[in-house]
């Protein structure tokens, strides 16, 4: 998993369709925010989770499998735990 994104990347453009209200609601703001940035953001956080999500599921037989292996034999060093 690639966990950021490369700042000098070069830019594409990507046409959206957002909602009327919203678009006109952001208007008196639209000096203050940066919706080329805030979209990369989200973007960035969306593929990390669809990533984790997918890492999680190919993965999934060998985290249960590790889960079993330490139901039935604990976690090693578990002996030298102190409480």
């Amino acid at each position: 998993m690639q966990n950021q994104s490369d700042s000098a990347a070069r830019k594409s453009r990507l046409s959206l369709s957002i909602n009327r209200d919203l678009l006109d609601r952001l208007e008196p703001y639209k000096q203050q925010i940066n919706l080329s940035a805030l979209a990369e953001l989200l973007f960035a956080r969306m593929l990390e989770e669809l990533e984790s999500k997918a890492w999680a599921e190919r993965n999934a037989a060998a985290l249960d499998a590790h889960g079993r292996d330490i139901a039935a034999t604990g976690l090693a060093g578990a002996e030298f735990e102190r409480i």
